[in-house]
């Protein structure tokens, strides 16, 4: 499965018009390069039900806080398919279970 990146941005709302208005908002960014590693991803990714019982495919997000050269502060992230649940958080080559005290 070919592996893709893109950014998000999320700026917060200057002004919000009503209670319903959004605090921040922003784009995803997919270099035009990354578009066919995206698309073969999304078509070839396994679903699993959302809170409603739909079908998704989930894409993992991870944000930072930046500043803005006016002072505000802003999210910046990046936006990637998830992490297998079988792979491990390190390489098993770097964990020595002999030198585990448990």
């Amino acid at each position: 499965m070919s592996e893709f990146k893109a950014t998000l941005a999320l700026f917060p709302t200057k002004e919000k018009r009503s209670d319903k208005s959004p605090d921040h908002s922003g784009s995803i960014e997919v270099l035009k390069s990354e578009i066919p590693a995206l698309i073969a991803y999304l078509q070839s990714a396994e679903t699993e039900d959302n809170y409603k019982g739909e079908p998704v495919v989930k894409l993992s997000t991870a944000t930072w806080i930046n500043e803005m050269r006016d002072g505000r502060k802003y999210l910046k992230g990046s936006v990637s398919q998830p992490m297998k649940r079988d792979e491990p958080a390190m390489a098993s080559s770097a964990v020595n279970d002999d030198a585990m005290p448990f």
